[in-house]
């Protein structure tokens, strides 16, 4: 927590108080509006030194325009010493920074922007895929700027760069994380004697340090920048059609600490659609991929993996050509769909093709009072790496209902032999999600909710991810509680984000870069406003979890409980918190970290003009 004299603390305070007057300079007006706090904390942890005192603290909101919004505005947003125990920002630590924008002729054909954010020791999330986030800190930062150009007549054209950084550490681990961006946008459109077009070129780098702390390895350096051009166009046709075609190229270049990979991915697609009568539409597309490596390099980077990948260096190709059809018969609240697709891929040596026929009919009408709505398909899937056709179905259900004062709703699908980016691989799933609610007066309600879901690759069982959710509330006059449980398990990359689920069919990872997890999480939660003004909540929260990887296996934790109080008197707020975090992952060698705090002081709102 940061700390200040009392003699500093009066300072602010008598700064605010001659602030009360409206300025107006010329063609200059502004409105500020923010809030001072000041008062007593303390912390305390087994990694930082325990220290108390008088601190202070605050927010402030400059909004203005000049001569008018249209020709130019901005907004600036400074906050300083903000977190769980003294504001409502949601943080364990004493969040500091500034968030500022302005626009210059918004209102003309010429439009202009810029931002800029600067957050110092804020509080941010490392996830894993169905558990409770494990909460990290650090610094933050972000630039942008961009132009337009909207005459009309004219090809359009807009302009944007932007760059950014963060750097950061998990709590429990004792070591750092850091990462940069740069992204250049540029896009155009414009209209042609009945045609549509569209160009554009995307730029973007970036570099990564992330300590594995998931993969017992060392920290992971990862570079990258990729450069995109791409052109589109489009016509209508007869029948209330249409026609769009496009082109794209990509450079691709990336490079780690495990590998490196450098290529070109060119994308040619055209498709139409026809709608000659009301209820009927059909049409086709086609699309051809000269690198189908590249394709799955840029889904691990989209995802924001960088690590070593198993996927071949040798030449790869593929085509994808779709028909379909849609009818509609109003009468009987159905509609009917088809789709044929066709694909042809040259893959780490090797030729596979694929044949997928679907035929789905959806149901929707008012079924008993409620909302019903159903889907039911067939897809036949032939794979010639399978030497045979495969049959699987397709389903989903969807209901809706009030029954005096009880409210349900239900969804439930299920799919088999799906394909995926590769032809050699298809993917099954299944979930369903849940609603109640019950509300027994005007000021007694419940409601529950719970979700289960389930995916897999059909040739590889050990792929399997699946999770389950369950939550209740309930809200009594003037009380409400909250419950939630989760659980989940599956395998994943590591990103700068955290786990994410592994964006590719998994055998075409490297195992090494495969981490597997499971775990799960629940939390509790109080809330009370017994009088006007006064307002208390408590919460607690804990998540349990264990990865493997191919060097290390890690039993992780992490649990928090926040409470504060606050009681309003006009524009000033009597407030007092307290914030506990205990995390610690067993892979990173170091002790759990523990970290607390306590405040209790004064919040004052102020319109100064």
């Amino acid at each position: 927590m940061g700390k200040i004299s009392s003699g500093a603390l009066g300072l602010l305070l008598a700064a605010a108080q001659t602030g009360f007057a409206q300025v107006k300079v010329g063609g200059l007006s502004t409105d500020l509006t923010g809030t001072l706090s000041g008062g007593y904390t303390a912390d305390y942890g087994n990694l930082v030194a325990s220290d108390h005192g008088i601190t202070a603290g605050g927010t402030a909101s400059l909004t203005g325009s000049y001569y008018s919004p249209g020709f130019f505005s901005f907004n600036l947003e400074p906050f300083y010493n903000q977190s769980r125990t003294n504001s409502d920002f949601q943080s364990i630590t004493d969040a500091s920074g500034v968030n500022a924008s302005a626009s210059i002729f918004g209102g003309s054909n010429f439009p202009g922007s810029v931002s800029f954010s600067d957050i110092l020791n804020a509080q941010g999330n490392f996830g894993i895929p169905g558990v409770a986030n494990y909460t990290s800190h650090g610094d933050s930062r972000v630039f942008s700027i961009g132009w337009g150009e909207h005459v009309p007549n004219v090809p359009s054209l807009s302009v944007n760069f932007q760059e950014g950084q963060n750097n950061y550490s998990i709590y429990g681990t004792d070591a750092n994380s850091t990462s940069d961006f740069h992204s250049f946008v540029v896009n155009s459109n414009y209209q042609l004697a009945g045609f549509n077009f569209n160009g554009s070129y995307h730029y973007s780098t970036t570099h990564a340090l992330l300590p594995e702390i998931f993969a017992g390895e060392a920290p992971t350096t990862s570079d990258s920048d990729t450069s995109s051009f791409s052109f589109g166009l489009g016509h209508a046709l007869p029948f209330h059609g249409s026609f769009s075609a496009g082109a794209t190229r990509s450079d691709l270049n990336y490079s780690s600490s495990e590998g490196r990979y450098d290529g070109t991915l060119d994308t040619v697609y055209a498709g139409m659609t026809f709608n000659p009568v009301e209820r009927l539409t059909f049409g086709a597309n086609a699309q051809y991929l000269d690198n189908l490596t590249g394709e799955l390099y840029q889904s691990i980077a989209a995802a924001g993996g960088f690590i070593g990948q198993n996927i071949p260096a040798e030449t790869s190709h593929g085509l994808e050509l779709t028909g379909f059809a849609s009818y509609s018969i109003p009468g009987l609240h159905l509609t009917l769909n088809g789709t044929d697709q066709r694909q042809e891929q040259h893959f780490a040596g090797a030729n596979f093709e694929s044949d997928a026929l679907t035929g789905t009919a959806t149901y929707s009408n008012v079924l008993r009072g409620g909302m019903f709505n159903a889907t039911l398909g067939v897809v036949r899937s032939s794979v010639s790496s399978y030497g045979g056709a495969q049959v699987g179905l397709l389903g989903s259900v969807n209901y809706t209902r009030e029954v005096g004062r009880w409210t349900y709703s239900g969804l439930a699908n299920y799919s088999q032999d799906q394909q995926t980016l590769l032809a050699s691989y298809l993917t099954n799933s299944l979930g369903f999600s849940g609603n109640v609610s019950r509300k027994f007066s005007r000021r007694i309600i419940w409601t529950g909710t719970a979700s289960d879901t389930k995916t897999g690759l059909v040739q590889n069982p050990s792929s399997t991810s699946s999770s389950q959710s369950y939550s209740s509330s309930l809200f009594v006059k003037w009380i409400s509680g909250t419950a939630a449980y989760s659980r989940a398990t599956g395998n994943a990359i590591l990103t700068g984000s955290g786990l994410v689920a592994t964006p590719v069919p998994l055998p075409v990872i490297a195992p090494a870069a495969v981490v597997l997890y499971g775990g799960h999480a629940y939390s509790f939660g109080l809330g009370a406003t017994p009088v006007r003004g006064l307002s208390a909540s408590l919460s607690y929260s804990q998540a349990l979890s264990n990865t493997q990887s191919t060097s290390l296996n890690s039993n992780n934790n992490t649990s928090q409980v926040t409470a504060t109080i606050i009681y309003r008197v006009r524009k000033t707020f009597f407030q007092a918190g307290y914030a506990r975090l205990v995390q610690g992952f067993s892979g990173s060698g170091t002790p759990p970290s523990m970290l607390g705090s306590f405040y209790i002081g004064i919040n004052r709102w102020f319109s100064f003009f």
